[in-house]
């Protein structure tokens, strides 16, 4: 039986990820880092790993694989946006003055 994630555990999860991958998290001013982690956390604990809170899942690891956090998607993004599609990691450089608005989607849907 695979032992439950705690906000806690995603919390430093994510941290870790930003650290190495030389990103910000998001700095929460609004909640939406704590939504984001609160939705890794019940995606990891319903399916067994981190699928991006911001994307439909089929609740299949080979299928979901291109969205399993961080996202084959967000390095690019970051790069091009200077942040994630779900506005968790944030380029270093980031503004944060500047309103965070949507970006477009990369991913391809799969077929239902």
């Amino acid at each position: 039986m695979k032992k439950e994630k705690s906000i806690e555990d995603v919390h430093a999860y994510v941290k870790r990820v930003a650290e190495k991958r030389g990103w910000k998290l998001n700095p929460n001013t609004d909640g939406t880092l704590d939504m984001l982690v609160d939705g890794l956390k019940i995606y990891f604990n319903r399916v067994g790993y981190f699928n991006c809170p911001c994307r439909d899942s089929f609740e299949d690891m080979a299928t979901d694989r291109d969205i399993i956090c961080p996202c084959n998607y967000a390095e690019p993004d970051i790069e091009e946006h200077g942040r994630c599609y779900c506005a968790l990691y944030f380029d270093p450089d980031y503004d944060f003055s500047i309103p965070v608005e949507m970006i477009p989607e990369r991913r391809i849907e799969p077929e239902w």
